[in-house]
């Protein structure tokens, strides 16, 4: 089960709504499978439609969290138009097979909803997530 820290998931689900009508992008970090940190990254695409997070951003981000003994735990993003089932582009681009996929949908009203997947060759497995205070 994985366990996503309340103002995590706040500072997440900020990040979707400002980045609209574009999709956001970020990693979380941390140990196992608890996550502690939050990185937003930006989004070189904003058609609304895919991501792709700044790979000069995203590099220097796993530099300096092997240096600090963190890990990429999750890759997260928005559907400012879907739900949270993964796209086609999602499956075929989730390039670590460790990592948890986390997709917000913003087509809610007022509540959230996220959910979480590993993707392992183009296969989506749901995921527990657990917030915690």
């Amino acid at each position: 089960m994985w366990h996503i820290p309340r103002p995590v998931l706040n500072r997440m689900l900020s990040h979707a709504q400002r980045s609209l009508p574009a999709e956001c992008v970020g990693v979380l970090s941390g140990q196992g499978q608890t996550i502690t940190g939050w990185h937003p990254l930006t989004n070189q695409w904003q058609d609304g439609r895919r991501f792709l997070a700044d790979s000069t951003e995203l590099i220097a981000l796993l530099r300096q969290l092997r240096t600090e003994g963190q890990q990429l735990l999750a890759i997260y993003h928005s559907h400012p138009q879907g739900d949270t089932t993964p796209s086609p582009t999602d499956l075929q681009q989730a390039y670590y097979p460790d990592a948890l996929y986390l997709i917000i949908s913003l087509q809610t009203q007022g509540r959230l909803e996220m959910n979480g997947y590993r993707i392992r060759d183009g296969q989506a497995t749901l995921q527990a997530l657990t917030i915690v205070d």
